[in-house]
Formats: structure tokens, sequence, C-alpha cells
């Protein structure tokens, strides 16, 4: 130990000792890279002239044959009125890649890498009826995709696809919905990018997905496509694929709180005749049944898209309703303007036929005619009631005056002279029960469409 401490004190074996000291620490420390399988491997794929942005095949006259799987994590919304869908998707695409292959047998048995998605090459794909407010852009750079040792490369971009939908109106709110878009090459053609979707397999819509509280997505399919593109002097052809949804309503909420209430609204708006003219208030249920009408299609039309190319059955029908209302208001103030007329206007002969033929006030009753003092009715009339009337009944005091001949029929009773508040009445009778007729039809041909499609 002594003399160690004395050689140290030399300055020339000072410094040959640090020197073969620091060499040996580097020696234990330093790793050769070389030596590990991963970099040799990515030395081997990527130090070779490997061009991201150069289509990777041996054969540059044969396609390069890329599958689509679909997998629909969860649908956001379907807008209605800016005919729109908006959905979260997980698209898988595998393809080969000639230069990126290598013998497992050389790298420790290595049979997949993962690789950042800049540094390799990928399909130029985008999606038809995009109408997001960003560029659409598959994948990130910092995105992996998964290499085989046979070349084959798998890629998961995950998208929030919104697209444009045809929306179709007719059945709302029990409506299903086709809605439908395609995956395609932005510049690669047929000889250079095809389609070729896994055997068997449509899009799938997990179990464990999101649900739409709205919506159902009820199938989804699809299938390869080929369109012409003009592009010079010469066609090319490109591929695609598509994909359509079927969606169906869920319609429990808006039979609930839209459609029950209508139908409810709808038997309201026969009983506006039968309210007594009395009461003051057949105008104004009429009116406030009529505006209810008028609020029901606004909330249709904010929800609807503004098309002429379809027409909701829902909204035929609720116009159909307030023309009704319309109608029943104007066939109310007509029947309150005779219920108010003076009785010293006398009443015309066609007036009291309609109040005998709407209420059958001479035929119904079983004490025979009803018919008031001088009242004059037609003659036919008078005498089929004539004939339908016991011999008893005459007895008892009716009789025909005149010339034997059955133009008026006199009441001993000494009852009151039909009035115009008669004729009123007699109206509400007939409009009631024509209105009621009309709006059963109507419902009854309202629901019978609705179902038609299921």
């Amino acid at each position: 130990m002594t003399g160690l401490f004395s050689l140290l004190q030399n300055p020339a074996c000072f410094l040959l000792f640090v020197y073969f000291a620091v060499n040996k620490c580097e020696c234990q420390t330093s790793l050769n890279y070389n030596t590990i399988a991963f970099y040799k491997l990515h030395s081997k794929l990527f130090e070779t002239g490997y061009n991201q942005n150069v289509r990777p095949t041996l054969n540059s006259s044969q396609a390069t044959v890329v599958n689509v799987k679909l997998d629909v994590l969860s649908l956001r919304d379907v807008d209605m009125k800016e005919q729109q869908m908006k959905m979260l998707v997980l698209l898988e695409f595998q393809w080969t890649d000639e230069l990126m292959s290598w013998n497992p047998n050389d790298y420790e048995e290595l049979r997949a890498i993962f690789i950042p998605q800049k540094k390799i090459w990928v399909p130029d794909l985008t999606v038809d009826q995009y109408v997001g407010d960003t560029s659409l852009k598959m994948g990130d750079d910092s995105l992996l995709l998964k290499v085989g040792s046979e070349g084959g490369v798998t890629w998961n971009p995950g998208l929030t696809l919104q697209t444009s939908c045809a929306v179709d109106i007719m059945y709302y709110p029990y409506d299903q919905q086709v809605c439908a878009w395609k995956i395609y090459p932005l510049m690669s053609d047929t000889q250079q990018i095809k389609f070729d979707p896994p055997l068997g397999v449509d899009g799938v819509y997990g179990q464990d997905a999101q649900q739409n509280a709205e919506w159902e997505i009820v199938s989804v399919v699809n299938e390869t496509c080929d369109f012409n593109v003009s592009s010079g002097m010469l066609p090319d052809t490109m591929s695609c694929i598509k994909y359509s949804f079927t969606l169906q309503r869920r319609s429990t909420f808006l039979s609930l709180t839209l459609v029950t209430p209508t139908l409810l609204l709808a038997l309201l708006s026969a009983l506006v005749f039968s309210l007594p003219a009395e009461s003051g208030e057949k105008v104004s249920l009429g009116v406030t049944l009529m505006l209810t009408f008028i609020f029901l299609l606004s909330i249709l039309m904010d929800v609807l898209p503004g098309s002429s190319l379809q027409t909701s059955v829902f909204m035929v029908y609720l116009v159909g309703l307030c023309a009704c209302s319309a109608l029943s208001v104007v066939l109310t103030v007509l029947v309150l303007s005779l219920h108010h007329r003076s009785d010293s206007l006398p009443l015309t002969k066609p007036a009291l036929f309609f109040v005998q033929c709407s209420a059958g006030r001479a035929c119904v009753k079983k004490n025979g005619p009803v018919l008031r003092k001088t009242s004059v009715a037609p003659i036919v009339f008078v005498k089929e009631c004539c004939e339908k009337g016991s011999a008893g009944k005459r007895a008892k005091g009716d009789e025909v005056v005149g010339n034997g001949r059955p133009e008026e029929v006199v009441q001993r009773s000494g009852s009151a002279e039909m009035t115009w508040r008669d004729v009123a009445a007699a109206c509400d009778f007939l409009f009631s029960r024509l209105f009621l007729v009309v709006i059963i039809l109507a419902t009854a041909s309202f629901c019978v469409i609705m179902t038609w499609p299921e």
C-alpha cells in the first residue's frame, strides 16, 4: 500500500493510472446497439434507402390490395335539420409492404415490430360525404403501425366522422334512415390501390359501444365499388369501399310527447259543435285548438329539414287538423249567427227541411210529428211521417188541415213555434257528426300509413 502511494506521487504514474481507470469504466458501461435485434432490424429496414412516399412493391404494375374493417364505437348524433350524421369509428387497414420483410431467425425470433406512421408508407385515403369543420386526416404521425416479418402492415386510425346523410322524413317519427359514406384514395387509381374487405365481415357495432338515446344501428353493410374520374386526357378508375348504415329511430319518447297529444286534440276538435251556444266558449275552443295545431307544426318545422322533395305524413296530418279547426271556427260563427237571429224573422222552407232531416224530429219521437203550429213542411216529408204515425196518435189531436192535403200539421198541445235556435241546434248536430267521422277516418288513415313500413 505504501509503494502504491509513492507511485501516485509521481505525476507521470498518476496520469497513467487515471487513463487506464477511465478506459476500463467506458468498456464496462458502453453498449453495442448493433447487437440488439430491434436496432439491427431497424437499421436493415430503413438505412437501405426506404422511402415512405413511394408505394412499397417490387412490381409496380401490380396494385396494392388493402383490406378494410370497420368498428363503430358510438353513434354521436343524427341531425335531421342539417341532414348530417356524426359517429366515432375505428378503422383497420391491412396491406403487404414488400420492402418490410425479414427472417425472424436472424433477429432473435422477432416477428413483429411497431413503427411510427410518419416513417412508413400508408395509402392516401379520405372519406366521401365528409362535412366536418376541419380537414379530414386519418391517423397521426405518432400513431404506431404493426409490421409483421412477412411484410403485413396493420393500421388502426380512429376517426370522428361527420358526414352528410340524405334523410327520409316521410314516416317521421317512426322513420328508418339509411346513411352511407365511402372510403377512397385521393390520387391512386385501381392500378395502384384496390380495396378488398375481409370475406364475411361487415361493419361491427360492438356490444360495449356507447348506445345512442335516439337512434339504433340496425345493420352496417359494406361493399367494394369502382368509380370513374376525369384526370387529364385519360379517364381513371378508382377503387372504393362503401359503408351503409341502417338507423332505426327510438320513437317511444316522441310517441308519448308528440303523437299521443295530437291524437287526443284531434278528437277534441269534433266536440266544438257539442258545446252549447249559451256558454259563449264555442269560438274560443275552436281557435285554441287551431293555434295548438299551428304550434305543433312549428315544432316539426324546427326539427325536420325544409325540403319539398319529401313530405312528412305527420305534417300533412297536422295541416289537415289545422284546416278542420279553421273550418270549425267558420261554421261555429255561422251557427252562432243563426242561434242569435231574431225570432221575428220567419223560417224558410229549406231551413225547416234541413232541421227535420238532420235531427229527425218529425219521425224519431214516439209521440208522432212534432212540427210546431203554422210550421210548413214539404208535402213528401210530412206524408212520410204521417204514414209512420199510428191511428191512435191522430185520435189524440193531430190532424191535417186544409183541403185534405198534408201541407200543414197542427199540434193541439199548443207548443211554441219552431225558431232559429232549432236550426242552429240542428246544424250543431250535423256538423259534430260530420267532423267526428272525418277526424276518425283521417286518424285511422294516419295510423295505418305510419305502421305500413313495419
